[in-house]
Formats: C-alpha cells, sequence, structure tokens
C-alpha cells in the first residue's frame, strides 16, 4: 500500500532540501542519496521558485545560479533572487553575432567539477562577461 505524502507548501520543501545539500556541501561530507519518497516529495518547479540557501556559523550560503545565456536585465533579476551581485563586468567580442548582450561567462561558476551545486556566502559578487558586437558586420 502506498501512502499520500502530506500537502507541504513548496518553500518548505526547499528549505529542507537546502538544509540537508547545503550542510553536505559546505561541511566536505557527500550529500546522501535522496529516497524515493524524498524525490516525490520535492519537485523541479519546488527547486527552482526557492534558491538553496543554508547558515552556518551566522553565515548565510546560497547556491550560485547558472547566469550563462541570459541577457542582462535578466541576470541581474536572478542574481538578486538568489542573494548576490554583479561585481566586474567584462565584455567578449561574439564574430558570427548569435548571442549579442548574452552572458558569456560567470566568476564563481554554478557548478565545480561534478559538483552539480555550490554555495557561496550571500552577498558574493559575481564577475560576468557579456557578448558583444565585433567590428566587422556581422555574417
Amino acid at each position: 500500500m502506498v501512502r499520500a505524502l502530506p500537502a507541504v507548501p513548496r518553500r518548505l520543501r526547499a528549505i529542507v532540501a537546502a538544509t540537508a545539500l547545503g550542510t553536505a556541501l559546505i561541511g566536505g561530507a557527500q550529500a546522501a542519496q535522496a529516497s524515493p519518497a524524498a524525490t516525490a516529495f520535492t519537485t523541479a518547479s519546488a527547486v527552482a521558485a526557492a534558491p538553496l540557501c543554508v547558515t552556518q556559523n551566522g553565515i548565510r550560503y546560497c547556491e550560485m545560479p547558472d547566469i550563462v545565456g541570459q541577457r542582462l536585465g535578466e541576470a541581474r533579476t536572478t542574481l538578486g533572487t538568489y542573494g548576490f551581485g554583479f561585481g566586474v563586468q567584462h565584455f567578449v567580442i561574439d564574430h558570427i553575432c548569435n548571442h549579442i548582450g548574452e552572458v558569456a561567462r560567470q566568476k564563481p561558476a554554478a557548478t565545480v567539477g561534478s559538483v552539480p551545486r555550490v554555495l557561496y556566502p550571500a552577498g558574493t559578487s559575481v564577475e560576468i562577461w557579456i557578448w558583444q558586437l565585433p567590428s566587422h558586420p556581422c555574417p
């Protein structure tokens, strides 16, 4: 017999998931495998709705969002939602003119090696590279 999970607000599900994952990442331990019940309990929309954040020793750490490919305004909004700010902005020439005005690269990155979620102190400034027009005509 399969029991239905109780109705729990999305924000609470994201907080519970963030605490378990964040503590493992900050402490250097490997994250525990999610049980089938926990996987059904936390949906993808719940994770997207609220950034993963934890507080340890009075410092708030949040998941770094991947803003590569976003327009500048959208990237600024996304970083603000996650508790980060813009740092130095660099420009990179897009010789094929397919991504003008989009974020080409970010530092710190959203992922490091095989770790899919990396937590940084809230308020960290994110350095970005933005695609710009070349001096020659676009193809």
